[in-house]
């Protein structure tokens, strides 16, 4: 079970379990990297589509239907549920449109590219001294 995410717990292991848990599959990552390239609004469709054609290398027109569906079924029943439990998307339901949360504005995180090194920094804003 992973937790709600709450900047006043960032210090704590907890916290850090729980992003690291987020990070510990590639779907999500890849999720997460093209919400991050994305402020607007994306299907559960889209989101599919695309991790679809980021796994298999080629275009979506080159990706099974099979694929595509076994994705978004994967990202509604697994990753998007524990994406929104967790504060890190806001995912409504019923439209199936997913955004990144206000979360991220206070974190530092980076994804370098799909098959590279993920680097998260975990920083709040403070006042100067």
């Amino acid at each position: 079970m992973v937790e709600q995410l709450r900047l006043d717990r960032v210090e704590t292991p907890e916290f850090l379990d729980t992003i690291y848990s987020v990070l510990a599959d590639t779907q999500r990552r890849y999720a997460l990297q093209y919400l991050l390239a994305h402020s607007e609004p994306v299907s559960v469709h889209q989101l599919a589509n695309e991790l679809a054609e980021l796994e298999s290398g080629t275009t979506v027109g080159s990706v099974s239907t099979d694929q595509r569906q076994e994705i978004y079924l994967r990202l509604k029943h697994v990753h998007l549920p524990l994406l929104a439990d967790t504060g890190i998307v806001e995912w409504d339901r019923e439209s199936e449109r997913i955004t990144l949360s206000s979360l991220l504005d206070h974190l530092s995180v980076s994804i370098r590219n799909p098959g590279g090194i993920l680097d998260i920094s975990v920083s709040t804003r403070s006042e100067p001294k």
